[in-house]
């Protein structure tokens, strides 16, 4: 009597197990790995249902107007939808209001042709004339070798007498590899901070290691921080790209140069859905070590100027670079 009563406990507990997996496993599933977990059919309904149940209750737009109205589109979407196809148009317009301007519903054929994209993804470079090291950080993909592209830019830095970080044209991607490589110039703690209703999430440095923000690395180089720094931006500076640049904001060796930023300084979730299409939300804004809060608006150097690199050059002159 005993044994069936245990059996039949322990099927209730599998089969309430199983239910809630299979009700909160796209959405929890996301939150929790990156990757939402359907049991049995992944519907039209249910995949749609999910982008959305994400976008509401973890964009940063969610309460507007917007997001109301695009709401009820995609449900009445949902109800008539026989494939995923039909929802990619209305699903992509609610996570956009949602999220802003920097989320976005990407299709399979999407991340097929960023795929192709990855091979022929720009490199990290180092240029050194006298005292100056000029290290070009390109946008670099969650994909790529994190790791090398990394290590290049540390291996550049780590003993550099004066150095300049170029982000212009740098249109963001994984932010992890382009802090953990620029982390020999960067002090221990909390270089910014991801600003959301849900509070202040620090991406950090330790040593040569960062947290917090994209793929968390280490890099093995020596500290250089107290070096003169010049950043370079432009209008193409976009993302985390605009984060690496904030990550040197209100250091005291640190000045930037160049155009205001092209406006992206938000932090992004992306979730992978069975698919292969993803999910980008905008969750959070960008915040300094300062406190200041940026968004959807473009950054402005600390000093405007037409030519950065000559602007750069002529400051760290000034600092006693040779």
């Amino acid at each position: 009597m005993i044994k069936k009563i245990l059996l039949s406990v322990f099927v209730v507990i599998i089969a309430a197990v199983v239910a809630t997996v299979y009700f909160l496993g796209p959405t929890m599933g996301a939150m929790l790995t990156g990757r939402p977990i359907f049991l049995g059919h992944d519907s039209p309904k249910r995949y749609g249902e999910a982008i959305l149940t994400l976008a509401e209750t973890q964009g940063i737009y969610a309460d507007s107007q917007d997001f109301a109205r695009a709401k009820v589109e995609v449900q009445a979407a949902i109800k008539t939808a026989e494939t995923r196809e039909e929802l990619y148009a209305p699903l992509r317009k609610a996570v956009q209001a949602a999220g802003g301007k920097h989320s976005n519903l990407l299709t399979p054929q999407d991340n097929a042709e960023a795929e192709e994209a990855i091979a022929g993804d720009e490199q990290p470079s180092i240029d050194k004339h006298g005292d100056i090291v000029t290290v070009k950080v390109p946008a670099v993909s969650r994909k790529a070798d994190v790791q090398s592209y990394a290590d290049t830019i540390a291996a550049g830095v780590e003993d550099a007498a004066c150095a300049v970080v170029d982000l212009r044209g740098n249109g963001g991607g994984d932010m992890g590899p382009m802090l953990a490589g620029l982390s020999p110039l960067l002090p221990d703690g909390d270089a910014l901070y991801f600003h959301s209703a849900m509070g202040d999430s620090p991406v950090t440095v330790d040593g040569t290691s960062t947290s917090g923000g994209g793929t968390s690395l280490s890099v093995d180089a020596q500290k250089n921080t107290d070096i003169p720094i010049a950043v370079l931006v432009d209008a193409h500076t976009a993302s985390s790209a605009e984060a690496t640049m904030l990550a040197f904001k209100g250091l005291e060796n640190a000045v930037s140069f160049g155009q205001p930023t092209a406006g992206y300084a938000t932090a992004n979730a992306v979730y992978d859905f069975p698919d292969s299409s993803s999910l980008m939300l905008t969750i959070a804004q960008d915040m300094d070590r300062n406190g200041e809060v940026y968004g959807d608006e473009p950054v402005e150097p600390d000093r405007v100027v037409d030519d950065a690199a000559a602007a750069a050059q002529a400051w760290l002159l000034q600092q006693g670079c040779r």
